[in-house]
């Protein structure tokens, strides 16, 4: 099957004919968009570990290839189903407001794209952005500063919060017009889009499904069958595939195995006679910066036997080359690595 639409859905999709979904379908299907892109962070962040060489660059970059991976999916899904990854995935589809027609082709596609991907990175960008600058301005006053830039970036700082209040209350109004079917549309992103959502139907499902004539038997109907299975069941591996990502780092988290093989009832190793790296000169570093490399954390670890942070690479290189801790002199081995998320 092409899209991925579960066989006991073929039944209740008649009924609902043409029906737009129910709020609780819209708020699944919302949740499962919004926790995919932390599951793959965390299953990189994973891969990192292990395989640094590999995966170190696309977990230091992983905005930028969510974005193109994210940017293909949904094009696919709307190109061939109308709908978004997750949409499909809860039997719903985008209608176009003024003739009713799938969102396949044209502006509607692209107004699409532009909120499911578009927003969603530019978004998370600006908040990171006000995080970093709300450290720097927000014990600043507006006497204090006098270029220009700087005052753009006081004001982007007092001003984003309360754009995002306004977004939100936006669309909870939306969603309570639509609980009181006072409105179709629960969020402004359909409204900009010029699409509505509705419940797939079993006409759509058929042409979902439809194979050509001169496919239809022989050897190549079952290749053509196979490729036509193929994304659905990419995609229930991938949604299976989420859950165990999410287990792999609750276990990683608990660090259980350093625990056991470090042993809570070590003995304190002796005060060092000489500082490697003075530390005074590690606290006048930011609180975002490796003692070693003097660049921002990459993979932070906490050593075990000081309690200072570095990059992963960073300290497990040196801790293998002189089994000491850089900043105190302490005993220490990769066994005494901790490794943080945040």
């Amino acid at each position: 099957m092409s899209s991925t639409i579960r066989a006991s859905q073929l039944v209740s999709s008649s009924a609902t004919d043409e029906k737009q979904p129910s709020v609780f379908d819209i708020i699944a299907q919302e949740n499962l968009a919004t926790s995919i892109r932390p599951a793959l962070q965390h299953l990189v962040k994973y891969l990192a570990f292990f395989k640094p060489k590999t995966f170190l660059s696309v977990h230091r970059n992983f905005d930028e290839y969510y974005l193109i991976f994210d940017l293909i999916l949904q094009n696919h899904y709307l190109k061939n189903y109308g709908a978004s990854f997750t949409e499909n995935f809860y039997s719903m589809k985008r209608v176009v407001t003024k003739d009713g027609s799938m969102p396949n082709d044209g502006r509607e596609r692209i107004l699409s794209l532009l909120t499911l991907v578009g927003w969603p990175y530019v978004e998370d960008k600006l908040n990171q952005l006000h995080d970093r600058l709300k450290e720097v301005y927000e014990i600043r006053s507006w006497s204090s500063i006098t270029d220009i830039k700087s005052k753009c970036q006081k004001m982007f700082v007092v001003i984003w919060p309360y754009i995002k209040t306004i977004l939100k209350a936006v669309k909870t109004v939306l969603q309570l017009a639509y609980i009181l079917n006072r409105s179709s549309i629960h969020s402004p992103w359909l409204y900009f889009s010029g699409v509505i959502l509705k419940h797939l139907t079993p006409e759509d499902l058929d042409a979902f499904n439809a194979v050509p004539l001169h496919l239809q038997t022989g050897f190549f109907n079952r290749i053509w069958r196979f490729f036509l299975g193929l994304p659905g069941i990419i995609s229930r591996l991938f949604a299976y595939g989420l859950f165990f990502v999410q287990f792999l780092d609750y276990m990683y988290n608990t660090d259980l195995a350093k625990l056991t093989k470090t042993g809570l009832n070590s003995a304190i190793p002796p005060p060092p006679h000489k500082m490697i790296i003075k530390e005074s000169e590690v606290l006048s570093l930011d609180t975002n910066k490796c003692p070693i490399c003097l660049k921002k954390r990459v993979n932070d670890t906490a050593l075990f036997v000081s309690g200072y942070v570095f990059c992963y690479t960073c300290i497990n290189q040196y801790v293998n080359t002189y089994q000491k801790c850089p900043v105190t002199g302490c005993p220490a081995n990769v066994q005494h690595l901790i490794r943080l998320f945040v």
